[in-house]
């Protein structure tokens, strides 16, 4: 008899993979370390891990913004803990309609994430930030 024990590796790597795969909790990670002042910086993480860094705009801000074709508008009601929690996401229309349309479900800021670049790719940010439950 031998006290070596034998290890299926390929098994316990897929495990160790799918463990890794898991959706996790979509939320918002603010960037430490900051040193602009003219523009507030944050950053969100999606289900898939993914990190979106996104410009933070209060509704008075986004209402009057020049125009950010491409950009990923996200719709964020921040408590009075201090945590973000996502109303809406979406990136057709002008930022103006989506602070309006944000307002309307209780937003307080608009981040705009900027850095897509194609609408498949703004499609699968919008995906990966709704998460499974519907907004």
């Amino acid at each position: 008899m031998s006290s070596n024990r034998r290890v299926a590796w390929g098994a316990a790597f897929a495990k160790a993979r799918g463990d890794r795969m898991v959706r996790r909790e979509i939320r918002e990670e603010r960037l430490r370390g900051q040193r602009c002042s003219v523009l507030d910086l944050s950053a969100w993480r999606g289900q898939s891990g993914r990190r979106y860094v996104v410009a933070v705009y209060t509704l008075a801000q986004a209402r009057s913004e020049v125009d950010a074709p491409g950009a990923v508008l996200i719709g964020v009601r921040r408590g009075d803990d201090g945590l973000a929690r996502i109303v809406g996401v979406g990136w057709r229309g002008t930022m103006a309609e989506a602070a309006e349309l944000a307002a309307a479900d209780g937003a307080t800021e608009i981040h705009a994430h900027r850095l897509a670049d194609s609408d498949e790719d703004r499609e699968a940010i919008v995906e990966d930030l709704v998460g499974d439950d519907a907004l």
